[in-house]
């Protein structure tokens, strides 16, 4: 026999006498043992428990950071006491580095003490259990300052101060302008720009961007800093640093706290405002404080504030406005945002300072709904986001010369949605690129505008304002569409004195119990510089005096818009 052939015999040999020991030490398994179920050739593997993509578990969360070594009261801040129960510090000190202070007592600067560390993003944190106590004329000065315990006191006079101190602003923002125009710095409101550019709108033009808008309710950012003028030497004012007042009994605030942008002079544009944030369940006291933009070339945009107190029993003085811009006086810095977060109301207040620069309003929350928006005093509010809505569970109120627009000039092809209690208006506008539609239960314009353009797009080319309950022009107030615009409620309509207008290209009034137009006033339709066109009624029968909505009106009772002019009473027989 060949070797090959006796080498492949010697195999199969070896193969046979394994495969029969192993089939003799498995018993065998009858056709009741599969019926059983217990045979997998998985194994025991549970095949339903990966349906779809496997994806492994997530990693534990890191550790929080250890916390670092508190100071002592009387070897590092050259007290009296302890930290455990009452530290007293009687002389200034200036730190070149973070300062963390912890104890289970209380901290206590006496008049006229000043705790600095004045370099940019520097930390001041005191958490203490029982009190933190500035004197009068007490001042803690640093980039970040945190105070923290079971009640807080800042006497008459007393100061934290984190201006122009700010530490680098979140990342993958704009807030800071590029080029050298010497725009602001933007935060809560965009920085200004007195950049001119006759291709584009006064609103098209800013300087450093919005940020942080989720954390509103919670700010915790530094402002940006400003532009320059110079290639060669950065004239830009500072963002305004971050203040935080945490008590978890009550505070007394008789004192100021500055988070307020750097300024930038003639050179450079001024640095945003900074964030901070108060939160205790008692407050008294009249102090004030400021998260304002910074003046410069172009002013700075606001910071923004955030007031979380159960109890209030004074009124502080609270400001956000954007800086002063030295290049262009009419158009400073955009206003920032204050957050009232036991009411829940957001106000936009730029503090009667003019300007052509918005603050953006993004996605208003649903769960749970703000209570009020009040946009005062000069400041611009902007939701530019398509299809958005803007719903609150009370008011919302514009006053002395503020503006809020709805989309944007160039893109008028969007849908908004406005849905309030009240809709109050005093010597303010209201500005919507596209259609509107408004559901409140009053409306009342004083001295004030509602314009609305279609944007010749036949899809949003219908706005539709409805006030359940009353609408009242006074003072030469007025609601202008160049589209379509439908007027209804179940109340009253009423146009008090010359002046007052609702005008549209096609206008439909329908469902009121009443309209009082007095002498003056004006319902018109289509408008008075319509070309014939326009002024045509679109009819559906051979008669033009039969459009077919009056023929067969419509189930909800609204005449549509083929005719110019639509007016329907509603009326209860006696």
């Amino acid at each position: 026999m060949a070797p090959a052939a006796a080498s492949l015999l010697l195999l199969q040999f070896f193969v046979v006498v394994a495969f029969g020991f192993w089939f003799a030490a498995t018993p065998c398994m009858s056709e009741t043992d599969l019926d059983d179920g217990e045979f997998s050739i998985s194994g025991g593997f549970d095949s339903f428990a990966y349906h779809g993509d496997y994806s492994p578990p997530s990693p534990p969360a890191p550790a929080p950071p250890p916390l670092p070594r508190s100071v002592t009261c009387e070897e590092d801040l050259k007290g009296v006491g302890s930290l455990d129960t009452v530290c007293k510090l009687s002389s200034s000190l200036n730190f070149t580095d973070h300062v963390y202070v912890a104890g289970s007592g209380s901290l206590v600067l006496l008049p006229d003490v000043t705790l600095s560390c004045a370099a940019s993003g520097c930390f001041i944190v005191v958490n203490v259990s029982h009190e933190i106590r500035l004197g009068e004329n007490a001042v803690i000065i640093a980039g970040t300052v945190s105070l923290a315990a079971e009640n807080v006191s800042l006497s008459y006079g007393s100061l934290i101060n984190t201006t122009a101190l700010a530490g680098p602003p979140p990342p993958e923002t704009s807030g800071t302008p590029s080029g050298v125009q010497g725009a602001g710095g933007g935060h809560g409101g965009r920085g200004a720009s007195c950049l001119s550019d006759n291709t584009k709108l006064p609103e098209d033009v800013w300087g450093g961007d919005a940020y942080s808008w989720a954390d509103l309710q919670n700010p915790w950012s530094y402002g940006s800093k400003g532009g320059t003028t110079s290639k060669e030497e950065n004239y830009g004012g500072e963002g305004g640093g971050r203040i935080e007042l945490n008590a978890t009994n009550s505070i007394e605030f008789y004192g100021t706290l500055l988070g307020e942008g750097g300024d930038g002079g003639i050179k450079g544009g001024g640095g945003s405002g900074g964030s901070i944030r108060i939160q205790a369940h008692r407050m008294v006291g009249d102090g004030a404080l400021s998260a304002s933009g910074g003046n410069g070339f172009a002013g700075g945009g606001g910071g923004r504030v955030s007031v979380n107190v159960f109890s209030r029993h004074d009124d502080i003085s609270i400001f956000v406005h954007g800086g002063r811009s030295l290049g262009c006086i009419e158009n400073s810095g955009a206003a920032g945002t204050y957050f009232d977060a036991v009411p829940r109301s957001l106000t936009v207040n730029n503090n009667n300072m003019s300007t052509n620069t918005d603050t953006l309003l993004m996605e208003f929350p649903k769960q749970p709904l703000w209570t009020n928006v009040y946009v005062q005093n000069c400041a611009r509010a902007s939701i530019p986001l398509f299809w958005s809505r803007a719903q609150v569970r009370g008011q919302i109120s514009l006053s002395c010369k503020a503006v809020m627009s709805f989309g944007l000039p160039h893109y008028a092809t969007s849908e908004f949605e406005l849905m309030a209690e009240e809709l109050l208006m005093s010597n303010s506008v209201v500005k919507i690129y596209g259609a509107l539609r408004m559901s409140v239960k009053i409306l009342l314009m004083w001295d004030s505008k509602m314009l609305i353009d279609g944007g010749g797009d036949d899809i949003v080319a219908t706005s539709s304002l409805e006030a359940s309950n009353l609408i009242v022009l006074k003072e030469s107030s007025a609601v202008h569409s160049n589209a379509n615009l439908e007027v209804h409620g179940q109340g009253f309509l009423n146009l008090s004195g010359p002046g007052n207008m609702i005008e549209a290209q096609r206008l439909i009034l329908s469902l009121f119990f009443g309209i009082y137009v007095e002498p003056g006033s004006v319902l018109r339709g289509p408008l008075e510089d319509a070309d014939d066109h326009s002024m045509t009624p679109r009819l559906y029968c051979e008669d033009r005096d039969c459009p077919r909505e009056l023929i067969h009106p419509p189930e909800d009772c609204n005449m549509n818009s083929s005719l110019a002019f639509t007016l329907q009473v509603f009326h209860l027989p006696d």
